[in-house]
């Protein structure tokens, strides 16, 4: 209510009338101030000074009176005796009320403006009575009533919300706008709500409060079509995990496999290329596996992660693991992959999360020995970037960032990257790129996009202190095969027809360069302080071209990579990477006050805002979430879909009051992390910092979390040793300001003390929800 004190006090003092003027006298001299408030409005309202209306009437007694009146006539007169001062009575001074009694200002004799009767009028047999002297203009009576109408009309959680929103706004036009625009959408969504708008008016408020969607069908598809409903509850309301269905039936089959949900064995897994039935894996590693071990791990990957990551030319690399030739494959590179591949298989085959272990530490030695030998090439680049996820999924952060700046530097070195310094320090890297042709060309273009990929793709999910960022992408073509069709697709980038491209790759990886590129801009104006020309961080005008940008390589994608239930996992993944993207995008803005409800300048539709555009992406990862877990067993055993598990947890945690059904989206993103804690022990961390995110937020009581996580941790047989370390954001909100005190490190670690917090203390107490 203090609020609306202020929105009204505010539009009163449009009105302000300017002070009275005092005679020599000591008499208040007045002035038919009916223009002053109307002139002062017009200021207000943007219009030039209006004609005063009515006449002026000043006496020629006024202290600032031209020098043209003669002082010495004035003393010459005979004035009227003052009446004796009055015991209680203000000083006539220089700030005399502005509001005089009738009487006085009748009479001209000053008033001080005491209630309910003046001094000169006490004793007097007739009333003191005052007029309001602060009458309101035409246009602010219309504003005091429009403020308060609007306030009156939004439903109750609505106002509290904008109440609160506006507390500590001093624009008064900005105060008016956003009212404005709140009132717009409530009237919208009661509208929706109850269905009685005529069809061709309803279709046309549709389209114009929904356009900047319509408009991007790929981005955003219909919200009906197609949806999945989040039923993952059991009948008593107690958790549960989701079930999994067998209609996935037009899913490519080389991007099929078999989950521990199944009960498969390891022989029902199909490689993904006949050629790896003849491995003989011994002759690249010494750790012992057997052969058909070996290349299901090797197929597993190829056919989940390699459409997304790209690290190498798959076609040259099972040519040369088939044959032991070390053109295009190397034991570094194969002990480095398969440490991460055995971490994928340990769903399957949790025997296997033992190997990947002693798969890092052959890699380790091995890394070592070519580092002294300081060969710099595309498979030992490759290998850095195995060496570096597999620390992540283990949970071993000490060594991704050394890693990840290892191969960053290595790809500088090799003149991969245009405007490093150890690009220009090796002219001879540089000079071969135009004349690379066939396979070694193919090779090059692949570990140049794979490694700036993977580079954007860390800045932007798992950035954190040491983090770094590509400055520039590729100088080398996109390789892409011979179906994709750039003219059509308009890609932007240059792009290349390599040879050979399997069929589980699809036409992804060609989009996702492009994608990435867009992206490499926003990390390096948001984590590093880059200017452009459209500013800089915290500049609404750059995320909105970005924004544009996002949405033009939406609707540039062919039909085979538009966003349907049953397309291949990595155009699922794609998707949900694009969703997260717009979420970080938009992400600085949503706690800014009037920023939050900003409307897009070049958007027609008014309700293009940060919020609207971060609510609509959260919506569609929500779909996305039930569809991939649901339809996709990849789901199970690759973990580079897990942002939109910790996206989406986040922004049910921070919508008040909550949505209906926040619950059962919450227990999609921690039991999808429970399927995923079968391969990944970062996993575990995870769900332990989310419960507790969840508690600090006051989201859940401390014996439900508890329960939940007894819940996630029952059967878990295989319990890898060591501390697991995982030191990028998990509380995107708090990551803004302390993002010490917001990593899934800090949040697991902080579990129980939340516990005991919630139980023993009011800390974490919000309103109901």
């Amino acid at each position: 209510m203090a609020l609306i004190g202020q929105l009204v006090f505010g539009a009163l003092s449009v009105a302000a009338t300017p002070p009275s003027f005092l005679c020599i006298r000591g008499q208040v001299c007045h002035i038919n101030r009916g223009h002053s408030a109307l002139a002062t409005s017009s200021y207000a309202f943007g219009r030039g000074p209006t004609r005063p209306r009515g006449n002026i009437d000043v006496p020629c007694f006024i202290r600032d009176a031209p020098r043209s009146v003669s002082t010495g006539s004035l003393m010459d007169r005979r004035y009227v005796p003052l009446r004796p001062w009055v015991p209680g009575a203000e000083e006539v001074s220089a700030t005399t009320p502005q509001t005089l009694d009738n009487k006085r200002r009748r009479v001209g004799v000053a008033c001080d403006g005491h209630r309910p009767k003046c001094s000169n009028c006490q004793g007097k047999s007739f009333s003191c009575e005052y007029r309001d002297e602060g009458d309101l203009t035409r246009e602010s009576k219309e504003l005091v009533v429009e403020v308060t109408r609007i306030l009156a009309q939004l439903p109750e959680p609505g106002r509290v919300r904008v109440l609160q929103e506006l507390g500590e706004e001093s624009s008064a036009w900005t105060i008016l706008s956003t009212l404005r625009q709140r009132a717009a959408d409530s009237r919208q969504e009661q509208s929706d709500a109850s269905g009685s708008i005529q069809s061709s008016t309803g279709d046309e408020m549709e389209d114009a409060f929904h356009g900047w969607e319509s408009q991007n069908p790929v981005a955003y598809p219909d919200r009906d079509s197609e949806g999945t409903q989040p039923d993952m509850m059991r009948a008593d309301g107690t958790t549960a995990e989701p079930r999994k269905t067998n209609s996935d039936t037009t899913e490519r089959p080389a991007s099929r496999v078999s989950g521990p949900e199944k009960g498969s064995a390891i022989g029902d897994v199909t490689l993904c290329d006949p050629r790896l039935s003849k491995l003989n894996i011994r002759h690249w590693t010494s750790i012992d596996i057997s052969d058909e071990l070996a290349a299901k791990c090797i197929s597993l990957y190829l056919q989940t992660d390699h459409p997304l990551l790209g690290h190498f030319d798959p076609e040259l690399f099972v040519s040369s693991l088939i044959s032991e030739e070390h053109e295009y494959c190397s034991s570094l590179l194969i002990n480095a992959m398969l440490y991460w591949a055995c971490q994928m298989y340990s769903a399957i085959d949790p025997q296997t999360d033992a190997l990947a272990t002693a798969f890092c530490v052959e890699a380790e030695i091995l890394w070592t020995a070519e580092r002294e030998l300081g060969h710099d090439s595309t498979l030992t680049l490759a290998a850095a970037e195995f060496l570096c996820m597999g620390y992540l999924g283990q949970g071993r952060d000490h060594a991704v960032l050394r890693y990840l700046a290892e191969a960053t530097d290595m790809a500088g070195r090799m003149g991969l990257f245009s405007n490093s310094s150890e690009a220009q320090n090796s002219n001879q890297e540089t000079r071969t790129f135009p004349h690379l042709t066939g396979a070694a060309k193919a090779a090059h273009m692949y570990a140049a996009w794979g490694i700036f990929n993977w580079l954007t793709l860390m800045s932007l999910f798992y950035h954190q202190p040491g983090m770094l960022y590509p400055s520039s992408p590729p100088l080398i073509a996109v390789p892409k095969g011979p179906h994709v069709d750039t003219t059509e697709t308009s890609l932007v980038l240059p792009a290349e027809v390599v040879s050979w491209v399997p069929a589980y790759m699809g036409d992804t990886f060609p989009y996702l360069c492009w994608f990435w590129t867009i992206v490499r801009e926003m990390t390096w104006v948001y984590y590093v302080g880059g200017q452009t020309t459209l500013g800089s961080h915290g500049s609404l005008a750059f995320a909105e071209f970005k924004f544009r940008e996002l949405l033009a390589w939406t609707n540039s994608l062919p039909p085979q990579l538009l966003s349907k239930p049953y397309t291949p996992h990595h155009v699922q993944v794609m998707h949900i990477w694009f969703h997260a993207c717009v979420l970080d995008l938009f992400r600085p803005f949503i706690g800014r006050g009037h920023l939050r409800y900003q409307r897009l300048r070049t958007f027609a539709s008014n309700t293009c805002s940060p919020s609207a555009i971060c609510a609509t992406s959260t919506a569609q990862l929500k779909k996305l979430i039930v569809n991939y877990r649901l339809n996709y067993e990849s789901s199970n055993v690759t973990i580079l879909w897990h942002t939109a598990l910790i996206y989406v947890a986040n922004a049910i945690l921070e919508t008040n009051p909550k949505d209906k059904d926040w619950y059962t989206y919450l227990l999609h993103c921690l039991y999808g992390y429970k399927s995923l804690s079968h391969s990944w022990r970062v996993a575990k961390s995870i769900t332990r910092g989310l419960l507790s995110l969840t508690i600090r937020k006051g989201g859940m009581s401390s014996e439900k979390a508890s329960q939940i996580l007894r819940d996630l941790e029952n059967n878990d047989t295989h319990q890898s040793p060591g501390e697991i370390r995982a030191t990028f954001m998990l509380d995107l909100d708090r990551a803004l300001s302390e993002p010490d005190t917001a990593t899934v490190e800090y949040l697991a670690n902080q579990f129980e003390d939340n516990v005991i917090m919630e139980r023993y203390t009011n800390l974490f107490d919000k309103n109901p929800n």
